[in-house]
C-alpha cells in the first residue's frame, strides 16, 4: 500500500504564520503537525513503504526537511502540484481533487490477481492538517477484514455544524450512500475525518474520474473537489465503508482549532524536570505547571508557565504569565501577561498584557 499526502495549499487560515512556513510546519508539543502524522505512520509501517507527498508552497521546506528526517523511514517521491494562479504573489491551486490525482504516475497498470493484492496495491491518503488518534492499524484491520473496496474515516459532529463538512449517508451496513461537501441541508452528522484507504482497482476509477474533471475544467471553474468523484464511484457499484473514529481526529486547519489540539497532545505526553536538563532548559525562579513543552536551549526566568503552553526551541522568556499558548522557535517575550495565543518563530516582544492574540513570525512589539 501507498501512502498519499496531499500538502501542497498555503494554510490561508492559519496566516499570518503560514506566510514564511507551510500549514503542516506549525510546531504543537515539540513537533511539527507533519511530524506526528508520519509518527503516527510508523506505528504500522515498514520503511518499504512508499510515502507520496504532493508539494507546492514552500516545497522545497518541506523536501529538505523530510528527506533529513524521513529518508530512512519511507520511500520517499515528492510530486509538485503547480499553481493555478497568484493573488498578491501567494499561489493557489486546483483543490485536493487535483493534488490526489497527480499521485496517479506512481501507480502503475498492472494485473490484480487476488481480492487481497488489489487491496495490498492500494492507497491510504491523509491531509496534512489532521492528526489521527487512533492507530492506523485499527482502520487497516477494518479495511483487509470487511468485503469493502475502501474506507472513509468518518466523525460524529453537531446537527448545526455539519454543513461545515464533507458529509456522508449510510445504510445499516455503514456503506456509504451518499456524500456532499458542505451540504446546505442536513442529510447527517457523519463528517468525513481526513484518512481514505481504497483498493487498486478503486484508486483507479477514482483517477479516471478526476482525470475527467480536471480536463473539463477552464477558468470558471471552482477548486475541483475531491468529494464529488467520490460520490461517483458510490455511484458506479464500488463498496466503500464509513468507518467511525474511536478516539477522533486533531484537525490543525484554523488558529482555535491548533490551541484545542495543542491542549490535547499536552495531556497525553510526559514532562519532568529531567527533560529539562537534557534539553539544556534554563528554568530560574519560575513556576512550571503540568502540560507544558518547552524546546531545547530554552530559558525561562521569573515567570508563570501554566497549563497547555509549547514553547518551542531557543526561547527567552522573563517576567512574564503565560497560558495555553503556542509559542514558535527563537522567539523572546519580556514583562508579558497572555492566555489563549499564537505567537510564532523569531518574535520579539516587551510589555504586553492582553489575551486571544495571533502575533506572525519575525514581528517585534
Amino acid at each position: 500500500m501507498k501512502i498519499v499526502g496531499p500538502i501542497a495549499g498555503i494554510g490561508s487560515r492559519l496566516r499570518p504564520f503560514t506566510l514564511s512556513k507551510p500549514k503542516a510546519f506549525m510546531r504543537v508539543a515539540g513537533k511539527t503537525v507533519l511530524d506526528h502524522i508520519l509518527t503516527k505512520f510508523l506505528n504500522t509501517f515498514d520503511h518499504s513503504t512508499e510515502l507520496i507527498l504532493i508539494v507546492g508552497y514552500k516545497k522545497h521546506q518541506i523536501i529538505d526537511y523530510i528527506e533529513k528526517h524521513y529518508s530512512d523511514k519511507f520511500q520517499l517521491t515528492f510530486i509538485e502540484q503547480t499553481p493555478r494562479g497568484y493573488r498578491d504573489d501567494i499561489p493557489y491551486y486546483w483543490g485536493l481533487g487535483e493534488a490526489v490525482y497527480l499521485s496517479h504516475k506512481k501507480f502503475e497498470e498492472k494485473e490484480i490477481s487476488s481480492p487481497d493484492e488489489n487491496k495490498r496495491e492500494g492507497c491510504l491518503i491523509f491531509l496534512g492538517d489532521m492528526i489521527l488518534l487512533d492507530e492506523y492499524s485499527y482502520l487497516l484491520y477494518r479495511y483487509y477484514e470487511s468485503d469493502v473496496d475502501g474506507i472513509i474515516t468518518v466523525m460524529k459532529v453537531p446537527k448545526e455544524a455539519a454543513s461545515s463538512y464533507g458529509i456522508v449517508d449510510v445504510d445499516e451496513n455503514n456503506i456509504i450512500t451518499k456524500m456532499v461537501e458542505k451540504p446546505k441541508t442536513f442529510i447527517s452528522n457523519l463528517a468525513i475525518a481526513g484518512i481514505y484507504a481504497f483498493s487498486y482497482t478503486t484508486t483507479q476509477a477514482l483517477f479516471q474520474n478526476l482525470k475527467k474533471r480536471l480536463d473539463q475544467r477552464n477558468e470558471q471553474t471552482k477548486e475541483i473537489y475531491l468529494t464529488e468523484s467520490l460520490q461517483y464511484l458510490i455511484d458506479s457499484g464500488h463498496k466503500i465503508a464509513a468507518v467511525e473514529l474511536k478516539k477522533g481526529i486533531l484537525d490543525f486547519g484554523k488558529p482555535s482549532a491548533l490551541l484545542k489540539g495543542n491542549k490535547y497532545l499536552l495531556e497525553h505526553q510526559t514532562v519532568t524536570s529531567n527533560n529539562f536538563k537534557s534539553r539544556n532548559i534554563t528554568i530560574d525562579k519560575s513556576l512550571i505547571k503540568n502540560y507544558v513543552h518547552i524546546g531545547k536551549n530554552s530559558t525561562i526566568k521569573n515567570s508563570v508557565i501554566s497549563n497547555y503552553v509549547s514553547i518551542g526551541k531557543d526561547c527567552y522568556i522573563e517576567n512574564s504569565i503565560i497560558e495555553n499558548c503556542v509559542i514558535e522557535r527563537n522567539t523572546h517575550l519580556k514583562n508579558i501577561i497572555t492566555n489563549n495565543s499564537i505567537i510564532g518563530s523569531q518574535v520579539y516582544i516587551e510589555n504586553m498584557s492582553k489575551s486571544n492574540v495571533i502575533i506572525g513570525d519575525k514581528c517585534t512589539m
